[in-house]
């Protein structure tokens, strides 16, 4: 009986890590649509914004995963 509770505990564990994969593939994934959306704006529709070019990695990035 103690086997199969610890057993269950690994089943727990290897849940939080597919949990914990499965959202930094989804934030990554988040990142880079962010990043393509923004790199496909022409110069003037970025200056209207605010932001130029070079800054859109940093914008994709704190827009994912914070500042």
């Amino acid at each position: 009986m103690a086997y199969a509770l610890n057993l269950h505990a690994h089943d727990v564990e290897q849940t939080g890590l597919f949990a914990r994969l499965s959202k930094s593939f989804a934030d990554h994934r988040e990142y880079i649509a962010t990043y393509k959306t923004l790199n496909a704006l022409t110069d003037r529709q970025l200056s209207d914004f605010g932001v130029t070019r070079q800054s859109i990695g940093e914008i994709a990035w704190a827009s994912v995963y914070g500042d």
